[in-house]
């Protein structure tokens, strides 16, 4: 995870990125070239800075990402709430917020939420976005950021990361996509 968090520093570095993302984050995506991801200044909701990202194709097929990760430190085997501002202008797809809680970032991920069932599009004003996933104490890495898919712009403020009361309930497809059903189930599709 650290070497990675260095290899996109020094190519970013020598890409000339660097000074134009927020510190601490990075671009990532299936296709992050064809968006552009740079920290705005006086774009923020309360007047200060955010990130933005924009998309510079027609067409694409992919998504871009601005993202960072961190150890899960004081958050094992705790239940978290990852908050953000999103503002949206002409997303023809979709956008969101997401969290993934992974033994390793190349790995399967121990549960994960980026919002794809609850998508963001269109044009939106300042709204406020809250994931909820546990973190298993077997997980080693914590990633975290705002994902636009397809055409459009969005705006990125305020990320908080706080534990949560295990009664509050968990978002998305939550802790147990990625977990095999106990039998075959729903085989008709109804």
């Amino acid at each position: 995870m650290v070497m990675r968090s260095l290899i996109v520093f020094f190519l970013l570095f020598t890409l000339g990125l660097s000074a134009q993302l927020p510190t601490g984050w990075y671009p990532a995506g299936s296709n992050w070239k064809n968006y552009r991801i740079e920290l705005k200044a006086k774009e923020g909701r309360k007047g200060g800075s955010a990130a933005r990202l924009d998309c510079l194709k027609d067409t694409v097929n992919g998504y871009g990402s601005l993202m960072q990760d961190f150890l899960p430190g004081e958050y094992l085997g705790k239940r978290i709430r990852i908050g953000a501002w999103v503002k949206t202008q002409d997303v023809e797809q979709w956008a969101g917020v997401w969290v993934q809680v992974a033994k390793d970032t190349d790995e399967k991920p121990l549960c994960f939420d980026n919002m794809a069932d609850r998508p963001i599009s269109g044009s939106t004003d300042w709204t406020k976005y809250e994931l909820v996933v546990d973190v298993p104490w077997e997980a080693k890495v914590i990633l975290m950021g705002g994902i636009l898919n397809g055409k459009g712009s969005m705006w990125l403020d305020d990320f908080s990361v706080e534990v949560v009361d295990r009664t509050t309930p968990t978002t998305g497809r939550g802790n147990n996509y990625f977990l095999p059903l106990e039998k075959p189930t729903n085989l008709s599709l109804d």
